[in-house]
């Protein structure tokens, strides 16, 4: 075996190896990351905001499509980045850490 597959079959291994942690890093915070959304998403407001926000919709369409002002979903979005439930991606759009449906949540509050 030359050095180059050898270097080849141990970062292959390596990356093998990183996904499985990740996989049960994501297992293992789920239940926090979920009662974090929970608490923070009280109004079906923020909640149809917070769903909207896959990294794809500008943040000015997010606001004028659940009828808030750009100032107050940027507050909200602030906020979401300071406790980890959502992050900026490339061109200032917003992308929430899990959608509501994969954290078994819905949009409207009272459904639960």
């Amino acid at each position: 075996m030359t050095d180059e597959a050898a270097s080849d079959e141990m970062l292959s291994r390596l990356v093998e190896i990183a996904e499985e942690q990740l996989r049960w890093q994501r297992a293992a915070v789920m239940p926090s990351v979920r009662e974090t959304v929970l608490s923070t998403l009280t109004s079906e407001q923020h909640r149809q905001a917070f769903e909207m926000c896959d990294g794809t919709v500008p943040s000015n369409d997010v606001a004028a499509a659940v009828g808030t002002s750009k100032q107050n979903f940027s507050g909200w979005t602030r906020r979401w980045r300071d406790l980890g439930i959502a992050y900026e991606v490339s061109g200032r759009k917003i992308r929430h850490l899990a959608s509501l449906s994969s954290l078994g949540i819905p949009v409207k509050p009272e459904d639960r």
